[in-house]
């Protein structure tokens, strides 16, 4: 019993001391450009590591900040000082730039089977002088290590480009570089870069592994390696994504072999008018034509100069939507032009094709300066556009950064070792070596890409040779159906065996167009300033006549244009009409001295406020850049619009009432009464001039004028005006002129109510 007891006890203890020894496995992702965003995450890793950590680097990087890489090589080398961590350095690709630190420090040094290490400074010359930075990197190097020596030596040579470095039988590295020129690892002029065979020549990797099975290796969970994945998808360096386009086609492109294909079509062709709310409306009902009819796939043939963000936004929303929701994907075909918005709506659609005089790009946005000069907008607009843009390319995973150059023109893109890199500055290209860089596009400088670039990197699909095709005939544009073999596109080898499909082009019909061209600012602001002076004068004449029904009328379009444009909601509606017929009520049916008036006002102004300025939920402002959403920028413009109308109401109000008002009085629903059949007086309008009260003379208020009603004078009714303002019932009134057969009254200051 007792040695069972004694067993018990020593299992025990082994399983937990095993347990309490246990390995903490964590891995640094360090992938792509490490700038301030890659390297914090490190650190927070850093932060809590505890006794017994297994630190994993997986490198591929040619770009970053070498400064704060060597702030975290210290913080890891403190750690391994300090016995709490092992390290295992993993080169994926590439360890080029301030990356090639972090080798140094690996305990274990695996590989992939094509990789570069080397050449520290490259493009951070100016970060540290070439002494001091020698000093820190080789502080970095385990002291008594097994290849401390060659380490050091290698560590030299990828700083110092004046070294020339050998490699000796002993495989050892020398700096004189006596040795034949085959062992010439690295010559004047240029920092050190190892590749593959050299490194293990050397014998510094331990072995050599694709990712997949250095993580498998390693004991890696599969959450640690989907962790590696989310925290590698860096685009700062992204390869370029070039899949097989005609695969891609046969995955989310369904063409029939037996039956016809219907293929949609949108066309944004006109190189002088831009992308505006009416387009919007044009794209929105074709794409809800489209649900219906089910078409195999749709075009969308660019040839645009771009136009309103907050517009194209809605638009880019909509295609993205045609294609994840409704299974019908949208091929852009750009003939010649899809400049800054339109970029935005070509980024929007899963597959790209151009023409081969095609450009796309030149995003940046532009506002308008004094003198109507155009000008470029401040970084804190063009920091949420370029945020836009990115998003949206990376939607169909293309390359954000190519997007955002095209954005802003301080971007500085080049093509390295097949991927694209982001850089600082424009000292860190590399225009030398045996594969320099090529420059995608350098600071100053908008990215514009042709149809070549386009496809190399990764923006387009294809290059759709031109061919020669039968012209469409008016009579099929009329109809909007042609056959497919009549369109560029057909020419590209996948749609060889169905370019007999018939296109099936969405035509404006005339309330397409009626909405269009209701959605102008131009044409907006012309219904509001209607509306306005033909409620003025309706209100300033007795009855109902012209300028009450141009009013309404305005109204009326301004309400339909606002619902199609989808801006206006029910509750808005609802308040206007209101307010309408509160305003009715108060001087038609039952006068209540103005209150029912002035409700009906503010429900009024409050709804047609609301309709005329939508989008007040959807506007954010960014607090960091200071600056408004499209959505935001969009309200700016109406707002602007909305207030240059109103002030030009109220001056166009101001020579009505000074000038005209008066006149329009005596009209009253230009029906003639009175004397009109007189032969002797001829054709009067109204009571006769003559048996009217004369100026001086005064009465009481018996309907109140606002600015019309009835008086009582010399105990007789008439019809009367105010020359401005209301009179209640009862007051005194003191007749100021008579205008025709219009009586002009004014208060009587000293007349006494009834």
């Amino acid at each position: 019993m007792n040695i069972l007891r004694k067993l018990f006890l020593i299992l025990l203890l082994v399983f937990t001391s095993n347990f309490s020894n246990a390995v903490d496995v964590r891995v640094l992702s360090l992938k792509g450009y490490l700038g301030e965003e890659v390297l914090k995450t490190a650190n927070a890793t850093l932060e809590d590591v505890k006794k017994d950590t297994h630190l994993i680097l997986e490198l591929d990087s040619t770009s970053g900040d070498l400064t704060k890489v060597l702030n975290v090589a210290k913080k890891i080398y403190q750690l391994k000082n300090e016995g709490l961590v092992k390290v295992t350095v993993y080169i994926e690709d590439n360890a080029i730039g301030p990356a090639a630190v972090f080798p140094f420090l690996g305990d274990t040094l695996y590989i992939s089977p094509f990789v570069l290490w080397g050449d520290i400074p490259l493009g951070t010359e100016e970060a540290l002088p070439t002494n001091l930075l020698r000093s820190r990197v080789s502080s970095l190097i385990t002291k008594g290590g097994k290849h401390e020596s060659i380490l050091t030596t290698i560590s030299a040579a990828m700083i110092d480009p004046n070294l020339v470095v050998t490699l000796d039988s002993t495989l050892r590295l020398s700096y004189e570089g006596q040795g034949s020129l085959e062992n010439i690892v690295s010559n004047k002029g240029q920092t050190l870069v190892l590749n593959h065979n050299q490194i293990l020549s050397l014998g510094l990797a331990e072995k050599t592994y694709t990712s997949r099975e250095f993580r498998s290796h390693m004991g890696l969970t599969r959450q640690q390696q989907e962790g590696l994945e989310i925290r590698s998808s860096d685009y700062n360096s992204m390869e370029v994504n070039q899949l097989n386009f005609d695969e891609q086609l046969a995955k989310y492109i369904k063409l029939s072999k037996t039956e016809n294909n219907t293929i949609g079509y949108i066309s944004i062709d006109d190189r002088t008018n831009p992308i505006s709310q009416s387009t919007w409306i044009y794209i929105k009902t074709a794409l809800d034509y489209y649900k219906k009819e089910k078409p195999a796939f749709i075009i969308l043939m660019l040839n645009t100069p771009g136009g309103e963000v907050f517009a194209s936004q809605k638009i880019s929303d909509l295609l993205k939507e045609m294609d994840t929701q409704h299974n019908i994907p949208v091929i852009t075909f750009i003939d010649n032009w899809a400049i800054s918005a339109g970029a935005m709506l070509a980024y929007s659609c899963r597959f790209i094709t151009s023409v081969k005089d095609g450009s796309m790009g030149a995003a940046e946005p532009v506002l308008m300066g004094e003198g109507g000069q155009m000008q470029s907008a401040s970084e804190k607009v063009n920091s949420a556009l370029r945020t836009d843009f990115g998003n949206r390319a990376q939607f169909f995973d293309r390359n954000p950064n190519i997007a955002k150059a095209m954005v802003d023109k301080d971007i500085i893109l080049v093509l390295r070792h097949g991927k694209i890199v982001k850089l600082d500055k424009e000292e860190q290209i590399r225009y030398k070596g045996t594969d320099p860089d090529v420059v995608i596009t350098n600071k100053g400088k908008l990215l514009t890409l042709n149809a070549e670039e386009m496809v190399r990197y990764g923006v387009a699909n294809a290059v759709i040779p031109t061919k020669k095709v039968v012209p469409i005939t008016d009579a099929e544009k009329t109809a909007g159906k042609w056959s497919f073999s009549k369109e560029q596109l057909s020419g590209y080898p996948f749609f060889t065996e169905f370019s007999e499909a018939t296109v099936d082009a969405y035509q404006m019909d005339w309330r397409t167009r009626f909405f269009s061209v209701l959605a102008m600012p131009s044409v907006a602001s012309l219904l509001m300033l209607g509306l306005l002076v033909g409620f003025y004068l309706e209100f300033n004449t007795p009855g109902f006549g012209l300028p009450g029904a141009v009013g309404l009328t305005c109204l009326v379009l301004i309400i339909i244009s606002n619902l199609s444009l989808e801006i206006a909601n029910l509750l808005e509606l609802i308040f206007l009409l209101i307010g309408v017929g509160l305003i009715i009520i108060e001087f038609s049916i039952l006068p209540t001295g103005g209150f029912l008036g002035l409700v009906g006002a503010v429900f009024f102004i409050g709804g047609l406020f609301a309709m005329m300025l939508p989008g007040i939920g959807s506007i954010d402002y960014e607090f960091d850049t200071q600056t408004f959403n499209a959505a935001g920028e969009n309200f700016v413009m109406r707002l602007a619009w909305f207030s240059g109308t109103i002030v030009v109401a109220f001056g166009v109000i101001a020579i009505l009432a000074q000038y005209v008002t008066p006149s329009l009085a005596g009209l009253n629903r230009f029906v003639l009464s009175g004397h009109e059949q007189s032969a002797d007086e001829g054709f009067i309008a109204g009571d006769n001039p003559y048996t009217l009260p004369q100026p001086g003379e005064k009465g009481v208020v018996i309907a109140t004028l606002r600015p019309a009603g009835k008086v009582e004078i010399n105990q007789r009714i008439y019809d009367a005006v105010t020359a401005g303002g209301y009179i209640e019932k009862g007051e005194g009134i003191l007749i100021e002129k008579l205008d025709g057969s219009v009586i002009v009254v004014s208060r009587d200051s000293e007349g006494k109510s009834s």
